[in-house]
């Protein structure tokens, strides 16, 4: 059986032993809620967490948020230019900087499954850091909390705080507001310490990752696989030392290397002899099917435990700023929606609902368009 029908096995199994493990020991009762695919538990502990640090760094706090707002803000007025522009670099083709292609996050089906571990971790801190600081900031501005806890849909895990939303219209726009932004402004900080994390602990590339080799091809053959790295390549007398994929290539045409000439590949498991192939465009190939540039560590870490945070930390920036990027778009149910409405409320006052409807229906729009064309223009894309 092929992985991805493992992992839909084990993933039903999973669901189907919490969904009965509910039914039968009520743990309703213990403030655990079940559904089918999805569970949600309310803590009480967690809403007092969110209080007691509400009232510890309040100056801190305080001052966060209002940076918040403006940090916000670039960010809406940013992922409305993003999608913007890259529409428009769909239609209107740049031989420089083509389009982004915007995919739909979905575990198995656009990201290979290899990657969720790192997604899933990812993600949990993003929603988790992003709920908390709403909460903290709810609290801190009198709204009241509702609750709070964890909970997974599907394949999602993640956190929420629910905010009294009476409580929460009762007070002042810029309490409102604040609120709104902090979540969005955790997010954006995260990915940028993750990328500081990489840029810190990580020397430039020496080498080449294999994420995927092609079956049966040759480095396959001679035993290197997936996490395995090269770094150097000789024909005969020739050798150059690989930093990235591009050298690889280079060395390839300059040496007029062609298919069935022997190769040898320095990597981490020693020389590896190899006999290229045919490619499907002629040109030769050593069985790399997907890879990229490795990245040593600057501290000494174990091999894999390095690659591993490496991607985790990889991960963790892509999904804290794309999550605080979009979290800001004006398009329900988003944060970005509700601030720009409770913005223009005072400023636009009779015409802000029609300015809601307006800049919701743009944001789908360009969302929607932006999406369709990366599926015409690239095809199916698998991260």
């Amino acid at each position: 059986m092929i992985p991805e029908l493992w992992f839909l096995l084990i993933l039903i199994i999973f669901w189907i032993v919490i969904y009965l493990a509910g039914y039968l020991f009520h743990l309703d009762k213990h403030g655990l809620e079940v559904k089918p695919a999805y569970f949600m538990y309310k803590s009480e502990k967690l809403t007092r967490f969110l209080d007691k640090a509400s009232k510890r760094r309040q100056f801190f706090w305080k001052t966060f948020s209002n940076i918040g707002i403006a940090f916000a803000l670039g960010l809406m007025i940013f992922s409305i230019y993003f999608f913007a522009s890259n529409l428009l670099k769909f239609i209107y083709p740049v031989e420089v900087g083509g389009p982004v292609p915007i995919i739909p996050i979905l575990p198995v089906i656009t990201i290979r499954l290899y990657w969720l571990p790192y997604f899933f971790v990812a993600i949990a801190i993003a929603v988790l850091t992003h709920e908390f600081a709403h909460g903290i900031i709810a609290r801190l501005e009198k709204i009241p909390v509702k609750s709070a806890g964890i909970l997974m849909a599907l394949v999602f895990f993640g956190g929420f705080v629910e905010p009294d939303e009476k409580g929460f219209e009762k007070v002042r726009t810029l309490s409102k507001l604040r609120m709104l932004a902090v979540g969005s402004s955790t997010n954006l900080i995260t990915g940028f310490l993750a990328l500081l994390l990489i840029m810190s602990l990580y020397a430039p590339a020496s080498g080449i990752l294999i994420y995927e080799t092609i079956d049966n091809g040759p480095i396959e053959k001679e035993g290197l696989r997936q996490w395995d790295r090269i770094y150097g390549v000789s024909t005969g007398m020739n050798e150059t030392i690989i930093s990235t994929a591009y050298d690889l290539q280079e060395f390839m045409i300059q040496n007029n290397v062609t298919p069935g000439d022997a190769v040898t590949l320095k990597t981490n498991k020693g020389d590896v002899e190899i006999t290229t192939e045919n490619g499907s465009r002629g040109q030769p190939i050593v069985g790399l099917a997907y890879y990229a540039d490795y990245y040593p560590s600057r501290i000494p870490l174990e091999y894999y435990t390095s690659i591993h945070l490496n991607l985790t930390l990889f991960w963790l920036h892509l999904i804290s700023v794309s999550v605080a990027v979009f979290n800001m778009l004006p398009l329900y149910p988003f944060d970005g929606e509700r601030f720009l409405y409770y913005s223009l409320k005072k400023i636009v006052r009779k015409r802000h609902r029609e300015a809601r409807v307006m800049f919701n229906a743009i944001c789908f729009g360009l969302i929607v368009i932006n999406i369709a064309m990366s599926f015409i223009i690239y095809g199916f894309i698998r991260i």
